[in-house]
């Protein structure tokens, strides 16, 4: 399925899915997380359970890493948390 990003007013993105889900993206500071050499650091969350954290690295050719974090039961998947990754443009 196709998500659409959209911009959101409390500093994050909202992401929809053709069927209605949702996914709300939150930027997140990199200090206190031992992640201070990180550019971007996101959330994903779905249904206010952490579903996923999206990463890049502060370099000239930075690498975006995307993590997987909620369980089976969840109505998202790695290839949803992918296809967010690919939208956000990092």
């Amino acid at each position: 399925m196709r998500w659409e990003l959209k911009d959101w007013m409390c500093g994050g993105y909202m992401a929809a899915r053709e069927d209605g889900e949702m996914v709300f993206i939150y930027r997140r500071p990199d200090w206190g997380t031992g992640l201070c050499t990180l550019r971007t650091f996101f959330e994903l969350r779905s249904r206010g359970e952490l579903v996923g954290k999206i990463t890049a690295e502060n370099s000239w050719r930075p690498q975006v890493r995307a993590e997987w974090l909620a369980a089976a039961d969840c109505p998202l998947n790695e290839a949803d948390l992918l296809e967010i990754t690919a939208a956000l443009k990092l």
